[in-house]
């Protein structure tokens, strides 16, 4: 990990993972760990959940549909690209989700990639932010340095 990122135990969560430094937790839940970025550009979130499935085809899917609830989510226009990749030596799905929030209309990306843990469990790690030249550079940077830092199944004792 790179000097300015630190280590994040969430022994609930059984999962550690790398954020920058500065960057303050949002209220965690059950399920979720998300940190936001000193200027409130970036979120950083893990989760673990097994609602969904226990395959990251099965989460994800279980999870677009959640995000096309924009009753629920609050998310509208939504346009995802999937991708096979591997994580932590696992097959895995790396998603690039186009959308904006519904009542706006700027544009914004976030990156997700769901890999499937022990007892049924499957992770899912995302970097979110508005899509403009700078800030998509950047998130790209950020989701590929939290994706190396990711360790799921982790005992944190």
């Amino acid at each position: 990990m790179p000097k300015t990122w630190h280590r994040v135990k969430e022994a609930s969560l059984t999962v550690c993972f790398g954020r920058p430094g500065g960057w303050e937790e949002k209220p965690a839940s059950e399920l979720q760990s998300t940190w936001r970025s000193p200027d409130g550009a970036y979120d950083l979130s893990v989760k673990r959940d097994r609602s969904y499935g226990s395959t990251p085809q099965a989460a994800s899917a279980g999870q677009l549909a959640w995000y096309r609830d924009t009753a629920e989510s609050s998310m509208a226009g939504i346009e995802v690209t999937t991708h096979k990749t591997r994580q932590n030596g696992r097959d895995a799905l790396w998603l690039e989700i186009d959308y904006h929030w519904a009542q706006q209309s700027e544009p914004r990306k976030r990156l997700e990639v769901f890999v499937a843990g022990r007892a049924g469990y499957v992770y899912q790690l995302l970097v979110d932010t508005e899509a403009t030249a700078q800030r998509l550079a950047e998130q790209s940077r950020l989701f590929a340095t939290a994706r190396a830092s990711l360790r799921i199944d982790a005992s944190t004792g």
